[in-house]
């Protein structure tokens, strides 16, 4: 799995589990204990503040995770 992915010119990262280094305006899909506890998704805000994006759900798969991710966007985008 790559590390980058663009989605209606908003930055994906995937990541090992932290979200410090992700640029403002950025999402991330964080891994939770190596992966091996799921996958988060966040967005960074403006101020670098760290928005969970999926609550108390986690996903099984970065792929997975991933995929909300884009279709999160598109709802934000309104392309949906």
């Amino acid at each position: 799995m790559k590390r980058y992915y663009s989605h209606q010119n908003k930055d994906i990262f995937v990541t090992a589990g932290s979200a410090k280094e992700l640029a403002p305006g950025s999402f991330g899909v964080c891994a939770i204990g190596g992966g091996a506890e799921g996958w988060a998704v966040v967005h960074i805000g403006p101020e670098g503040d760290v928005a969970d994006l999926g609550g108390e759900y986690y996903f099984a798969t970065p792929e997975e995770a991933l995929e909300f991710t884009r279709d999160l966007i598109d709802l934000m985008v309104g392309t949906a």
